[in-house]
């Protein structure tokens, strides 16, 4: 069901062509298609112990704060690279107009995204967990899950403006190897706080913030170059950082459990 619902919201949007662009039925059934599937199955199963809906604030907040502060934090460093070595532009845009945009993008996408990982991080994660999947096959599974359910949304939601340098398809492989990436810290998050909200807001700020600056307004510009190594979205540097990050986590939470378990 997670995999088929962008494709069945692909095919209600033929049926119904006059609606807006990205803000169509369709799009809004992809979205919603996991969560519902995650509650239909924890209601029949009666199942609601690892769903990770409490904030657990206590011990956690400084995972709260990485969490919050990982995606600004390497869009910092990567992109004061490309500018020292004059990789990178930035139009004129007043602090003041920045800060709305950012607080309006983070706000809407705190809402879309509590859909989405609370599918991916609520359920997906914590019965890849029960199955005794070592952690790299639950990276590995979680990722390309989380990543293919988004195939629709590449392949035909998104307008065409967004591949004038890439293909659809080119861009869905990156996407599978990003979100493999990514997922080491969205599952380690996950597992060191047992709340989905951390999740949430990682999300969020990054859909807000990098994905803002670069993809969705422009306001920075990278050349080949700099946007191939030190995109803050998808350059090969921040990557690397992002990995290592969710690495440092994983390495936390075994010390953790070992220490629970002496």
């Amino acid at each position: 069901m997670v995999l088929a619902s962008g494709w069945i919201g692909v095919w209600v949007d033929t049926k119904m062509p006059e609606q807006p662009e990205q803000n169509s039925l369709g799009m809004g059934l992809w979205l919603v298609l996991p969560v519902l599937t995650m509650l239909v199955l924890r209601i029949v199963n009666r199942d609601w112990k690892d769903i990770g809906v409490r904030f657990n604030f206590k011990r956690n907040m400084k995972w709260y704060a990485a969490a919050i502060a990982i995606y600004p934090g390497v869009a910092v460093i990567v992109v004061g690279l490309a500018f020292l070595i004059n990789s990178a532009s930035a139009s004129d845009i007043e602090v003041s107009t920045l800060l709305s945009l950012v607080g309006v993008s983070i706000s809407g996408s705190f809402i879309k995204n509590i859909f989405e990982e609370f599918a991916w991080r609520g359920y997906l994660t914590p019965k890849l967990i029960e199955l005794k999947f070592n952690d790299w096959t639950l990276y590995l599974v979680s990722g390309l899950v989380w990543a293919l359910w988004h195939a629709a949304y590449y392949m035909v939601f998104l307008p065409n403006a967004y591949f004038e340098t890439t293909t659809r398809t080119s861009f869905l492989f990156l996407g599978c190897v990003l979100m493999v990436a990514w997922s080491i810290m969205y599952v380690e998050i996950y597992r060191l706080t047992k709340s989905v909200w951390p999740c949430v807001l990682m999300h969020a700020v990054e859909d807000g913030l990098p994905t803002l600056l670069i993809s969705t307004a422009g306001i920075i510009t990278l050349t080949k170059a700099g946007e191939f190594w030190l995109s803050p979205t998808t350059g090969v540097i921040t990557t690397v950082l992002f990995v290592g990050f969710g690495l440092w986590l994983r390495s936390v939470r075994v010390k953790n459990e070992q220490q629970r378990i002496l």
